[in-house]
């Protein structure tokens, strides 16, 4: 058989191809594959992710007349944390079933939100950069809690944030609020944070029955005694501006050996309401008393600037904790309550410009099993000037059983408006508490509060506000 030219110019070009390609396989050597080292994958951009929740109940009832329960809580609270290598996002929101059925009406019954009252709450939402953009500074931007002083709940400077007083005896908690925080180390253990908080957000208050009512001297027309028809109390927010509605802040915080230290200044305004402007009109009302002239009063609440600077210490010497707080506040201007009534226009200066104190110190202690705790305090969260600073004594102890799955805790305080007449005005609270955590995560807790008091303390207006309750906490 005869081949066409081409056919056997292209077998001789493949068969020379084939031989090179064999004498290249003999010169050419190949890693052994154990020996090659891979290159390790970059994953610090992968988040981490971190998911909580935690079960609560509160059931509160009195045991003063008229024996009713008075607190109804049923919460799940969520929180969600993602890291990477040099930030993290937050997050936590509280659903909450709160308060009593308010059905007044057959068609109430159509609507879940008087048969079963319930809210959302968005408790913080914020991110974390650390070291970005510049490594020793870290930024934190969004809704957020912190905590200054070193107080163990009762502090004098902790004011960033609003005081969240909805259960006025437990005392510490506060709102998030949004905010720009910047914090430059310096150390290992000392750094200066600055913050600024664009928007003013003022405080939760709690049910009347846990507001002290002050006594008001309405005055009399032509003989006769004013009488309390109708009582409103309006609040005006700040306008919602960087020069009226702004605060900033700074502190320094450290170590000197056993010893923290830290130094704070913000500038800021009142949380809650200070009656600033109040309007006396005459009005009719059939239940009046006789020989008594009926009133609607208006007492408009606002929210005044001010300047704190506080300093702290924290210590532990022989296995005994020390600490303390010294705070001073400071008022730009007179704040002045204006009062209007058909008699005319009345001013007074409510606090007077300048400076007032607030301190508080105290001391803990453990040992086999027990844990005892004493802590003195110069004015609380409510109380404005000098004249208004009372003293406080709280003292708790607790006592762990069958390792602790049972603790016990028993906590008093004493209240002082005036130690030189003490024996007129005076109060006191007690409050035992028993926990059994059969599991970890688990808690049931028994406790009660006991209130007695006299004369013009805070304790004395809310003696009818014993209360025992039971809760269940579970964290997921």
């Amino acid at each position: 058989m005869r081949y066409k030219p081409s056919v056997l110019l292209l077998i001789g070009f493949l068969a020379i191809s084939f031989a090179q390609e064999e004498e290249l396989e003999d010169d050419v050597e190949y890693p052994d594959l154990d020996e090659v080292e891979l290159a390790e994958e970059d994953d610090s951009w992968i988040p981490e992710l971190e998911l909580g929740a935690t079960i609560s109940l509160d059931l509160r009832h009195l045991t003063e007349p008229p024996h009713t329960f008075t607190y109804n809580e049923n919460d799940i609270a969520l929180r969600v944390t993602t890291k990477w290598e040099k930030a993290e996002a937050a997050g936590s929101l509280r659903l909450r079933g709160l308060g009593f059925s308010s059905v007044s009406d057959s068609a109430d019954l159509e609507h879940i939100s008087y048969i079963d009252p319930w809210s959302l709450e968005l408790e913080s939402a914020y991110v974390n950069l650390h070291g970005l953009p510049l490594a020793p500074v870290d930024i934190s931007i969004g809704k957020q809690e912190v905590g200054w002083g070193v107080g163990d709940k009762l502090r004098t400077y902790n004011e960033v944030n609003p005081g969240d007083y909805e259960d006025p005896l437990n005392f510490g908690e506060h709102l998030g609020v949004n905010m720009v925080r910047l914090t430059a180390w310096f150390s290992a253990t000392w750094r200066l944070e600055g913050l600024f908080v664009p928007v003013f957000t003022p405080a939760r208050l709690p049910a009347p029955r846990w507001q002290a009512q002050p006594e008001m001297d309405l005055g009399e027309i032509m003989g006769l005694p004013l009488w309390l028809s109708e009582l409103s109390t309006p609040v005006e927010l700040p306008e919602v501006s960087l020069a009226e509605s702004a605060q900033y802040g700074a502190r320094i915080k450290g170590g000197l050996g056993p010893v923290d230290l830290e130094l704070a200044y913000l500038y800021g305004r009142e949380h809650l309401p200070v009656p600033t402007d109040v309007t006396i009109e005459l009005t009719l009302d059939p239940e009046a008393p006789p020989f008594t002239v009926p009133v609607n009063v208006t007492v408009l609440g606002t929210f005044p600037r001010r300047h704190i600077i506080g300093a702290s210490f924290a210590a532990d010497i022989l296995d005994i904790g020390v600490w303390g707080e010294v705070a001073a506040y400071i008022l730009p201007e007179d704040i002045v309550q204006t009062k209007r009534s058909v008699m005319g226009t009345l001013e007074t200066v409510l606090y007077p410009r300048g400076e007032y104190f607030k301190w508080m110190g105290g001391v803990d202690y453990g040992f086999d099993g027990w844990y005892t705790q004493l802590q003195y305090i110069h004015g609380l969260y409510s109380e404005r000037g000098a004249a208004e600073m009372g003293d406080y004594f709280v003292l708790a102890v607790e006592k762990g059983l069958f390792y602790d799955t049972l603790k016990i805790r028993l906590a008093a305080a004493l209240e002082v408006p005036d130690f030189e007449t003490l024996e007129d005005n005076w109060g006191f609270i007690l409050l035992p508490e028993l926990t059994y955590e059969p599991v970890s995560g688990l808690r049931v807790i028994l406790g009660g509060y006991w209130l007695e008091g006299d004369g013009n303390s805070q304790f004395a207006g809310m003696e009818t506000n014993d209360e025992v309750y039971l809760k269940v906490q579970v964290d997921l």
